[in-house]
């Protein structure tokens, strides 16, 4: 059988201490008054562990005993808990006040055995000594924290003929972004003695033009160069009907984490940077035959 303790209210605390203060007293043990309606301890140790602050009696005292997490050898005793775990309650302390000597702590014991009754009464402790304890945080979760605060850019959007132009019905045009800002970009975090740095590398490009239709290029696409008239393009979109539309481009970063004081190490996906837009114009082109002048 395991017992608690929730607290609720002020009465109805009140009503446990005065209903369990009649049950047999616990026996002392030599580091306070140890019995049910008003027991006090003083010494051992605090330790804090994933938010919740517990209590390790001192090692000569009935209370580490009651820890221990089988019952005695011999014939258990019918009064007697074990297996007990001791966890401080602040909720208690704001609803009692001071239960003995401050600094302190209630102390809210959790115990199988024999006899135990439910919930179990809290106990006030003074003098327990705070100590360190260092919480192993997975390596992984810390690169998910450093992945998070990785400075994706929006691209530079860039086109041929150039964006404030006007595009041309079934005449290609060139797509790229800026080349400057196609790098790898890091980031790190640390949580204890493990740092882990995020590497976000960007592979490509993924253009919404406004129409219903999608282009994805791999890599920035291919700069457009005036004095190179016959280069082709690597990433170019053709629209068929006239109309004014809105281009969306966005990056797509592969992720990878390293890690420093801990093993690890690996791939976090695909995560996409955020958006550029712009608004086009496309025409339509017309030409007209006219016949020549002069005579033959």
């Amino acid at each position: 059988m395991r017992a608690g303790l929730m607290i609720a209210t002020t009465a109805a605390v009140a009503a446990t201490i005065l209903v369990v203060g009649a049950e047999p007293a616990w026996a002392g043990d030599g580091y306070g008054q140890d019995n049910y309606s008003n027991a006090q301890v003083s010494g051992g140790q605090l330790t804090v562990q994933a938010g919740v602050t517990e209590w390790t009696p001192p090692s000569s005292s009935s209370w580490a005993t009651r820890a221990q997490p089988d019952p005695p050898a011999d014939k258990p005793n019918p009064n007697q808990p074990y297996g007990c775990t001791y966890t401080a309650d602040p909720q208690a302390q704001q609803t009692l006040g001071a239960g003995g000597p401050t600094p302190g702590q209630w102390i809210i014991p959790v115990c199988a055995g024999p006899g135990v009754i439910d919930p179990m009464p809290p106990f006030w402790v003074s003098g327990a000594k705070p100590v360190a304890v260092t919480v192993q945080v997975a390596p992984i979760v810390v690169a998910e924290q450093a992945a998070k605060t990785l400075p994706l850019s929006s691209p530079v959007i860039e086109m041929a003929p150039p964006d404030g132009a006007s595009q041309l019905v079934r005449v290609a045009t060139w797509l790229w972004v800026n080349p400057a800002g196609w790098r790898p970009v890091s980031a790190s975090a640390t949580a204890g003695a493990v740092t882990t740095t995020a590497t976000a590398t960007p592979t490509k490009v993924v253009w919404v033009m406004g129409d219903g239709s999608t282009v994805t290029c791999d890599g920035p696409g291919t700069p457009y160069d005036p004095s190179a008239p016959n280069a082709s393009s690597s990433c170019s979109y053709t629209w068929t009907t006239a109309g004014t539309y809105t281009v969306t481009a966005t990056t797509y970063w592969s992720v990878t984490w390293s890690a420093a004081g801990a093993a690890g190490g690996g791939t976090l996906g695909v995560q996409a940077g955020p958006p550029a837009r712009v608004t086009v114009h496309v025409v339509q082109s017309q030409a007209i035959n006219t016949a020549s002048s002069g005579g033959g």
